[in-house]
């Protein structure tokens, strides 16, 4: 925040939410405590060391500027105008008497553990359900927050219309909302069962009937509640690092891929932000820096950057360029450049900003990068196996060769030899196989002789 941003702002929560000057203490300081807490979510006791000031003072101090900035939402809140007749944005022509747009967003929150269950969303995060209205310029018109995360859209919306001082929608105007909210009064829904969402439609997808038409053309308008969503978040997890910040928090990244323990197959384990913030902490006093969002939100930059560079320099299907390790920059003839960014827009920056820590980068997300090393399309696998056909048959060819320039011109006199040899032995087998085989049959003669006088000498007895 600029020096001339925090001075309108203790102007208004003076003049305007009714901020007074306390005994011993004056409204900037009072901000100043507020701010400071609300933007690096610093414990109570931290703050008595830092302001010297009591834990109950900066408690009390904190609750009357937190009033203070509430008395300011009927001048800080957007009063809805209606789209006109004769407008001409591309975006809002479409939809006459249009105010706005409104959503539900899940933002993450504490809670005792009793009431749990109540704000457990469906992806299992503890957070509460905040309903948003915004206008045309992404300009809130009305929010309504506390509500539980289990909570559906619809029925947050519904609390907020029966609300004394609640959201008013006068007639014959309307707000856009997403198929998740009743199509009624008011409020004017997309066709469900219909291509909605704006990534189907920029994948060059056209409309092919009416209902998908409008479907785009309601996508197009009520993004901007989307966008204002984003921008919230944006800023809530914003922080800009420094230059010593981010060394600081590669090395420690680098030492922990080298000890082990906290890599897993693709990221890293629980817990592993609570590590760098403790090391952060210590290599870098007094920096405020926070595993969420602030470490959380660096590493998802750092590695959604470095992603683009490494494409660039060991693509499977680029060429001409290089990463130099001096300059810490990538390097490539400006013919290439102008090629690769027409297609990879995001690439464009790195033409004149250096990438300070790509090959330590390296180390940290390298094993986690998919490259599709293995994967072959049906004609590559055709040509892998013709060269290898190929290739063993000039090995065939060549053994071929140096059998024949080994052998000596008695060659064929020796195949002989070897043949006669085996002939003998197979006839010396056989010999003894047959002298084996005629001792057995006399022996089994002289048997059936010997059976047969003996019944013969019983028969004569008998008689």
């Amino acid at each position: 925040m600029t020096r001339r941003c925090f001075t309108k702002l203790c102007d208004m929560l003076h003049t305007l939410g009714g901020l007074r000057t306390s005994r011993h203490m004056d409204i900037n300081e009072q901000v100043t405590i507020f701010l400071h807490i609300i933007a690096h979510n610093v414990k109570n006791r931290v703050m008595i060391g830092r302001f010297q000031r009591s834990g109950e003072t900066i408690s009390k101090i904190v609750s009357r500027v937190c009033n203070a900035v509430i008395r300011l939402h009927p001048h800080l809140f957007k009063k809805p105008e209606p789209v006109t007749e004769n407008s001409t944005d591309q975006r809002w022509k479409w939809f006459k008497n249009y105010l706005g747009a409104l959503d539900g967003t899940h933002i993450k929150c504490l809670v005792p553990l009793k009431d749990k269950p109540k704000y457990k969303t469906r992806k299992n995060d503890i957070a509460t359900n905040v309903l948003g209205v915004c206008s045309q310029d992404m300009q809130f018109i009305y929010v309504l927050p506390g509500w539980e995360g289990s909570a559906a859209d619809d029925r947050v919306l519904r609390d907020a219309l029966i609300r004394p001082h609640g959201l008013k929608v006068p007639r014959p105007c309307y707000y856009l909302v997403d198929a998740g909210y009743t199509n009624g009064e008011g409020f004017l829904a997309s066709y469900r069962g219909q291509r909605y969402h704006l990534n189907e439609w920029r994948a060059g997808h056209q409309p092919t009937t009416p209902k998908e038409l409008f479907n785009m053309r309601h996508s197009s308008a009520r993004n901007v509640i989307e966008r204002c969503f984003g921008l919230m978040e944006k800023i809530r997890n914003y922080r800009n690092w420094t230059i010593t910040e981010d060394v600081k928090l590669v090395e420690t990244l680098v030492n922990m891929v080298n000890i082990g323990g906290f890599k897993a197959d693709n990221g890293f384990k629980y817990g592993y932000l609570l590590h760098l913030e403790n090391a952060l902490k210590e290599k870098i006093p007094n920096s405020g820096i926070l595993g969420k969002p602030h470490i959380e939100s660096r590493i998802k930059t750092m590695k959604k950057d470095w992603q683009v560079v490494y494409d660039m320099v060991n693509g499977t299907n680029t060429s001409g360029f290089g990463y130099d390790s001096s300059t810490h920059s990538v390097t490539a003839e400006p013919a290439v450049w102008d090629s690769y960014i027409q297609v990879h827009k995001e690439a464009g920056k790195w033409r004149n900003e250096i990438f300070p820590h790509y090959e330590d980068l390296c180390i940290i997300f390298g094993k986690d990068r998919a490259q599709g090393n293995k994967a072959k399309d049906f004609a590559q696998m055709e040509e892998d196996a013709t060269n290898e056909e190929q290739s063993e048959q000039i090995e065939d060819v060549f053994e071929e060769q140096t059998t024949e320039n080994e052998e000596s011109p008695n060659t064929g006199s020796k195949k002989r030899k070897r043949v006669d040899a085996v002939i003998k032995g197979i006839t010396i087998a056989a010999n003894v196989l047959g002298e084996k085989l005629e001792k057995m049959a006399n022996s089994m003669n002289q048997a059936i002789l010997g059976e047969t006088e003996v019944q013969k000498k019983s028969f004569n007895g008998d008689s």
